[in-house]
């Protein structure tokens, strides 16, 4: 069963990509199972259409106002960016289905030889694994909180008398009576819907909202979640391959001349192939696995590298222009948001600088290791690791184009505080 004995690393994924329908079920699963995923699948288009299309006519078709045509774009790039990641995680469902089957049989492999040290560089790495998904969550879903519910509510009770004499009067027109009419305005809604007017139509479009707002940072966390499992899955391998290589030539140096005396060298020197071949077979199955990850995952990072640089002027606009409007809700509002699309970038490029810098590290342990102490063969053998870690590291890539590291989120940062300082220019 998928997730049997890497429940503990992949726990987190299955919470999050079962309510969006991108977690495997495999191919033998109940008639019901696959239809409830199909539903979800077609229920999170639906709920992401719902509120891209209404907000995008309103925006380019109806709203006069610069501001907030301005106010809207940055919520539409986010759902757009949403749907990107949606549709490469639900076109990849396979191959994802093969990485978690991957990390399966890593942690089963070390289960049933009872390997505990093994087990526990594989935990540990998984556990930091957790530790920044469920940082992703807390910003993403109380940001979205805020965003969807509190800011809504605190703004409409901002509704003049005016305003309430206006609808007042638009009723009475459209109705050409004045029995059963609710002069309560109803307060401002997260995204713009037509044909609004009273207030159970606010009431169930509120909670609607609400639902694909869900969606919405659900994809977000999912796509965070499958990077920082799958890239620390990557680290742990290579953590184990690091110490397999320095078991192997400490085990040379305890005991040349027993082995070199011993009666049965052929199978001495047998063993140690055999510790040298799982050495090199463990490598290149974790190199081969970081590809893995890499062509599966570079969509979602390009979209979320482009979508993030974006986004984060637009917050960092809008904070600014709440902050000297002297809104405090949505200041906080805003600022909370800031702080989660900064922080989901970062974990994709720390998570990146991670992944190669632990690659590198197999070069640099080998190289400070005793390999002298080796046979000519073995030490040459040796030596080819070492050029492979240092000339092809494991990376993660933002659309084959950009590598994810911390210089790279620098260059987001500062790219989007420009794009700020353009804007800022032409709205004035």
């Amino acid at each position: 069963m998928l997730g049997e004995k890497s429940h503990y690393a992949v726990q987190l994924n299955r919470l999050f990509l079962t309510p969006i329908g991108v977690w495997p079920i495999g191919r033998d699963a109940p008639l019901v199972q696959r239809l409830l995923k199909r539903l979800a699948i077609i229920g999170c288009y639906l709920l992401m259409s719902y509120l891209l299309v209404p907000t995008a006519l309103h925006t380019f078709l109806e709203e006069p106002d610069p501001a907030i045509k301005l106010k809207l774009i940055g919520p539409m790039s986010f759902h757009l960016m949403a749907i990107g990641k949606y549709v490469s995680l639900v076109g990849r469902t396979e191959e994802i289905s093969a990485c978690f089957e991957h990390v399966e049989e890593d942690w089963k492999m070390y289960s049933d030889k009872n390997a505990k040290p093994e087990l526990e560089m594989m935990k540990r790495n998984a556990k930091i694994g957790r530790f920044l998904i469920y940082l992703c969550a807390a910003f993403m879903y109380g940001g979205g909180f805020f965003y969807h519910m509190i800011m809504p509510l605190s703004v409409g009770r901002l509704v003049t008398k005016q305003v309430r004499a206006e609808r007042y009067l638009q009723l009475v027109a459209e109705n050409a009576s004045t029995d059963n009419i609710d002069v309560e305005p109803v307060r401002v809604l997260s995204y713009p819907i037509y044909g609004l007017l009273a207030k159970l139509d606010y009431v169930t479009l509120l909670l609607v909202q609400f639902v694909a707002g869900f969606v919405l940072y659900t994809i977000t966390i999912a796509s965070c979640s499958l990077a920082a499992v799958f890239a620390n899955h990557v680290c742990g391998q290579l953590e184990i391959v690091m110490s397999l290589l320095r078991d192997f030539v400490h085990d040379n140096e305890d005991n040349p001349r027993i082995y070199a005396l011993a009666d049965d060298a052929a199978t001495v020197e047998r063993s140690r192939s055999d510790k040298f071949a799982e050495i090199v077979q463990r490598h290149l199955r974790a190199l081969n696995f970081a590809s893995r990850v890499e062509k599966n995952l570079n969509a979602i990072c390009f979209v979320e590298f482009i979508g993030c640089t974006l986004n984060i002027c637009f917050l960092e606009y809008y904070f600014i222009t709440e902050w000297e409007n002297q809104n405090t809700v949505s200041t906080m509002t805003y600022c909370i948001l800031l702080i989660s699309f900064i922080f989901n970038i970062f974990i994709f490029c720390y998570i990146g600088e991670l992944l190669t810098e632990q690659s590198k590290k197999i070069g640099e342990v080998t190289y400070a290791i005793n390999w002298y102490t080796l046979s000519g063969k073995r030490a040459v053998d040796l030596i080819m690791i070492i050029m492979i870690a240092s000339c092809y590291p494991a990376r993660i890539t933002a659309g084959k184009m950009v590598n994810l590291s911390l210089g790279s989120f620098c260059n987001v940062i500062k790219t989007s505080a420009t794009y700020l300082n353009l804007l800022r220019t032409m709205m004035l």
